[in-house]
C-alpha cells in the first residue's frame, strides 16, 4: 500500500510539472513571409568565402532561412530571403564566378 501512495505522489508531481511546462516561453517558429523568395546565390572562389560568411551572419540574424550549401566550386547557396537581402547578396563582389550579364571579351 505504501508503494502505491509513493507512486501516486510521484505521478501527480510529474503530471504537474508537465502541465506547467506546456506553456513555455519558447516562441513558435517564425512564419514564412509572403515577400520571401527562393534563390540560388553563387559563392566566391576566395577562401574563406565572404558570400558564404555573410549568408551565415544573415541566417543567425533571422534574415535568411532554409540555407543549403551545394558542393561545387565555388559553392552555390540555395536559400530563402527577402528581396532586399537577396539584392545585397547578389551585389557582393566575387572572384572566379562568370557573370552572365557581361559579354565575353572580343578578339
Amino acid at each position: 500500500m505504501r508503494h502505491y501512495l509513493i507512486w501516486s505522489v510521484l505521478l501527480c508531481c510529474s503530471a504537474g510539472l508537465v502541465a506547467c511546462g506546456s506553456d513555455s516561453a519558447v516562441p513558435p517558429p517564425p512564419q514564412a513571409d509572403a515577400t520571401w523568395q527562393s534563390a540560388l546565390v553563387p559563392g566566391s572562389a576566395e577562401h574563406p568565402d565572404p558570400v558564404l560568411a555573410r549568408v551565415r551572419e544573415l541566417e543567425r540574424a533571422g534574415a535568411v532561412r532554409d540555407v543549403v550549401v551545394l558542393e561545387s566550386f565555388p559553392v552555390q547557396i540555395r536559400l530563402r530571403a527577402g528581396a532586399q537581402t537577396l539584392a545585397e547578396l547578389q551585389a557582393m563582389p566575387r572572384k572566379g564566378v562568370v557573370d552572365p550579364s557581361v559579354p565575353p571579351p572580343g578578339p
